[in-house]
């Protein structure tokens, strides 16, 4: 069959672009299971090889992810993401693209990637296992040029979020592990009359004087991501005007989505308090994520669950 005529196929692209759906899911899979075998290996040298092909793994499932929405974006004749499956398409690929882009300055952490992947898996599984992939004509709440802009600001700070979360939670688990090997060791010392010596750097790709600035580069991201949500938010609601009428009407996702904006800000906060800056810092960055997650793939099963309408189930 011409390339020309596939395309004016419906039946044969959506097959097409199924089938490339599951190339990306097991190349993302892989990604993360070798993501996880680095871990395992840093724990006893630093030797990057199996995290460097978990990167390379990740770069080429981006590419092929990258071309799937174009070809979705050029047969619909739209932005991608108009259905629940095209928005967890496109939440999954603008979390690997902004981990792509950042894990680039540290080029041997690999820990982050498991996270990352992991929730890009997830969202894709969702996507293929619950929503129609089908191309269905375009909602009329949905025609308008606030929406577009809406979508691709909120998603962008999604993205940044996601890898800032992911960046926050290597930072405690590192810790948490050096609390646990400082404590056997100091034991051990204690009880054997020796003098076990901790290891001199960490064996996660970075040493002990990277480890702040890595911290730090979660920070940053919150600092990037969170006018992105604000404006998010802005363009939501002039979008809402232009539909329905008005800016705000108390719908569920709104009100998580506001929730989410507050946990943000109270992390800053917090951020600039140097008693809360560790574990205050860090609780408030977590629970911003879950926050978001939440808004964004359980705002629809909260609605159901409490029988509650919003104008965001489309």
């Amino acid at each position: 069959m011409p390339v020309m005529e596939i395309f004016e196929s419906d039946s044969a692209l959506l097959t097409i672009e199924l089938r490339l759906l599951t190339v990306i899911l097991l190349l993302y899979g892989l990604s993360c299971f070798t993501h996880i075998i680095q871990l395992i290996v840093s724990f006893f040298c630093r030797l990057f090889v199996v995290g460097n092909v978990a990167t390379y793994m990740l770069y080429v499932a981006a590419a092929t992810h990258t071309a799937l929405i174009i070809i979705r974006g050029i047969s619909e004749g739209k932005p991608p993401f108009q259905s629940k499956y095209e928005c967890l398409s496109w939440f999954a690929w603008s979390n690997v693209l902004t981990y792509i882009y950042v894990q680039r300055r540290w080029s041997n952490v690999h820990f982050p990637g498991i996270f990352v992947t992991m929730l890009s898996i997830a969202a894709l599984f969702i996507a293929t296992n619950k929503y129609d992939p089908t191309v269905t004509p375009v909602s009329p709440a949905l025609q308008s040029g606030w929406y577009e802009w809406h979508v691709i600001i909120a998603f962008l700070s999604y993205a940044v979020f996601v890898v800032s979360c992911s960046m926050e939670l290597s930072y405690l688990f590192i810790n948490l592990f050096n609390l646990i090997e400082n404590s056997i060791i100091a034991c051990i010392n204690r009880g054997f009359d020796t003098q076990i010596r901790k290891r001199d750097y960490l064996d996660y790709g970075f040493s002990n004087e990277m480890l702040i600035p890595f911290r730090q580069m979660s920070f940053k991201l919150v600092i990037v991501g969170f006018p992105l949500l604000t404006f998010g938010l802005i363009s939501g609601a002039a979008w809402a005007d232009d539909a329905w009428g008005r800016y705000w009407s108390w719908d569920p996702f709104e009100i998580l989505s506001l929730i989410t904006w507050t946990a943000f800000a109270m992390y800053l906060h917090t951020m600039s308090l140097p008693s809360w800056r560790k574990i205050g810092g860090s609780v408030f960055n977590v629970l911003g994520f879950f926050c978001m997650l939440l808004t964004f793939m359980g705002s629809g099963w909260l609605t159901r669950l409490f029988g509650l309408y919003s104008m965001h189930a489309y």
